[in-house]
C-alpha cells in the first residue's frame, strides 16, 4: 500500500465499533483515532472543575484549555487528560451521564473535529464515532456503519465495563444506551446517520472476526489491502 487512507466507522453504542477500529489499526499498522473518548475525556474534566455543563460557553473555555491526547498500545487506545491517563475513570456511570449533553454542543463538536482532523492529517487512520463519514472525514477511502439489536449492544458494553472493573446492572446499562441513542440521532449537531456510501453491517449475530474480515473484503475491493 503505497498512499495513505482512512477508514470512517459509525453506529450507535455498543455496535462494535471501538473493537473493530483497534483490531483494524494494528493490522493495517494505521493510527486510531477514538473520538467517543475525547469527548468523555471532556466531561471527566468538567466533573472535576465542577463545571455547569448546561452551560456551552463553560465547557468550550475548559475544552481550550484541555490537553487530550490518544495513545495507542497492544490491547487498546488509551485516553489521557491533561498528560494524565484517563482510561477507565472515562466510562464511570456519572461521566457516561453527561457526555451527550457535552456532545451535542455545536462549538464543542467543531472544535473536536478539528482535533479530530488534525490527528488523521498525513497518516493511515482508523477514525470511530458518530459523525465520521459525514462531518470529520467525509471524504474518507472507506465508510462503515455499524448496527446491532439493542439486547445485543448491552450485553456488550456490560462486558466492557466490568473488563474495566465498573459494576452495573443490566437495566441501568439499557437505560443509558436507549438515552444515548436519542440524543445520538436527534440532536441538532452531527446527529448519528448512516451516509448513502457506507457499507451498513449488522454484527448482532456476528463475532469480532465475522466483522473483520467483511471489512478487510471491502478494503481488498477498493485496493487498500492485499496488495
Amino acid at each position: 500500500m503505497s498512499k495513505n487512507f482512512i477508514i470512517a466507522i459509525d453506529g450507535p453504542v455498543g455496535s462494535g465499533k471501538g473493537t473493530l477500529a483497534l483490531l483494524l489499526a494494528k493490522k493495517l499498522k494505521a493510527l486510531y483515532i477514538y473520538t467517543g473518548g475525547m469527548y468523555r475525556a471532556l466531561a471527566l474534566n468538567c466533573l472535576k472543575n465542577k463545571i455547569d455543563i448546561k452551560r456551552e460557553e463553560d465547557v468550550l473555555k475548559l475544552l481550550e484549555n484541555t490537553s487530550i491526547d490518544l495513545k495507542p498500545e497492544q490491547s487498546d487506545t488509551k485516553v489521557y487528560l491533561n498528560n494524565k491517563e484517563v482510561s477507565s475513570e472515562i466510562f464511570l456511570p456519572s461521566v457516561s451521564s453527561i457526555t451527550p449533553i457535552i456532545a451535542a454542543y455545536p462549538r464543542i463538536r467543531k472544535e473536536m473535529v478539528a482535533r479530530q482532523k488534525k490527528l488523521a492529517e498525513g497518516q493511515t487512520s482508523i477514525i470511530e464515532g458518530r459523525d465520521i463519514a459525514s462531518v470529520v472525514a467525509p471524504d474518507a477511502d472507506l465508510k462503515i456503519y455499524l448496527t446491532a439489536q439493542l439486547n445485543a449492544r448491552i450485553k456488550r458494553r456490560l462486558d466492557q465495563l466490568h473488563a474495566r472493573g465498573i459494576k452495573t446492572m443490566f437495566d441501568e446499562v439499557k437505560k443509558e444506551i436507549e438515552e444515548r441513542d436519542r440524543r445520538d440521532y436527534d440532536r441538532d449537531a452531527s446527529p448519528l446517520i448512516a451516509v448513502k456510501d457506507a457499507v451498513v453491517i449488522d454484527t448482532t449475530l456476528d463475532t469480532v472476526e465475522d466483522t473483520f474480515a467483511k471489512v478487510l473484503e471491502e478494503l481488498k475491493k477498493r485496493g487498500l489491502y492485499g496488495l
